[in-house]
């Protein structure tokens, strides 16, 4: 295949291009997540690969077909609910959030943390935790005065090992404030899943929608172990044979965080246009892109009447023609 083929694939693959998916949950187990810590962007984006905008919410907290959770690299997702178990088996390997350096930037000990693990199952069930109840409730099981600081903090790091091993996902909102539940009593309880057939399922389903891909680019995107990406790899062998076809020609203003874009981080020499450093900005935001044909041909941002569009180039007239009315080129 040619890089203009794969590329083709893989919009077609994730629902951007002739081909919607059914239901956001099937969307979401295709492309392995939407990024949820921008709700407005884990909206746009799943707008794009369904025939009409979904009701995330209702999702999430009525229906409880979709679960909102810590995941792959550790960043906020939208998963499907059924497929927690595999999230969980195979992000239950990770040991960076064991490390003496990982505890002492957060500001927590070992015995600290093992307290915390320990004392959720306790603390937490099917009533929905604000952040400031759930720390109280923690804080007075272990007597760890000292922890409020580090569970109450914004971007919930101490949170995320607990993500990880299936003991906390988010709850509905309470107003501003943000919720959290236990899964097993806010879904029901599932079985056990070996960690080697979840990430074994996960690097299929991976290799699906944003294949051809080495081993490094899975472990990169799950934030996996190398080691365990590259026996996983070993076991599946080279993954389905690619039989969607390439599509049509499609002009996309993607969201920020959009999966498309995060998947393709480790290939922007090739995938993009322009710098990678339009794309991937600092303190780890992705930008809005510009995708034709499956390429980062601008990044873009609202304007009064429409998108504005850097482009990293000039657009052919067919692009320009494709683009919403309003739309500024610079």
């Amino acid at each position: 295949m040619t890089l203009e083929d794969v590329l083709r694939r893989r919009i077609e693959r994730q629902h951007l291009g002739t081909t919607k998916a059914r239901t956001v949950v099937d969307a979401a187990r295709r492309i392995g997540g939407f990024h949820a810590q921008v709700a407005s962007s884990a909206l746009a984006s799943a707008t794009l690969r369904l025939p009409s905008a979904p009701d995330l919410d209702k999702a999430l907290y009525e229906e409880k077909t979709l679960v909102r959770t810590w995941a792959a690299r550790g960043t906020l997702h939208l998963l499907p609910a059924e497929d927690l178990p595999l999230w969980v088996a195979a992000m239950s390997t990770r040991t960076r959030e064991t490390t003496g350096s990982w505890l002492k930037y957060h500001g927590v000990t070992a015995a600290q943390m093992t307290d915390i693990i320990a004392a959720v199952p306790d603390v937490l069930g099917a009533e929905p935790l604000t952040r400031e109840e759930l720390a109280g409730a923690i804080i007075g099981a272990t007597r760890h005065e000292d922890l409020r600081g580090p569970l109450t903090q914004g971007f919930g790091a101490i949170l995320k090992p607990l993500a990880f091993r299936g003991l906390l996902c988010s709850g509905p909102p309470r107003g501003r404030n943000v919720t959290f539940v236990a899964p097993r009593a806010w879904l029901g309880e599932w079985a056990e899943v070996p960690a080697d057939d979840a990430i074994d399922q996960l690097a299929l389903n991976y290799l699906e929608t944003y294949g051809p891909a080495e081993a490094a680019e899975f472990a990169r995107w799950f934030d996996l172990k190398p080691a365990l990406a590259k026996k996983a790899f070993a076991r599946i062998g080279d993954g389905p044979e690619p039989e969607t076809p390439a599509g049509e020609d499609t002009v996309l203003l993607l969201p920020a965080f959009d999966p498309y874009v995060v998947g393709s981080l480790r290939q922007l020499d090739q995938v993009s246009s322009g710098p990678k450093s339009a794309v991937s900005r600092p303190q780890g935001w992705i930008s809005p892109t510009l995708v034709v044909n499956g390429r980062i041909e601008g990044v873009w941002e609202p304007g009064g009447d429409g998108p504005v569009i850097t482009a990293f180039g000039k657009l052919p007239a067919a692009v320009r023609t494709a683009l919403p009315a309003g739309a500024t080129i610079i």
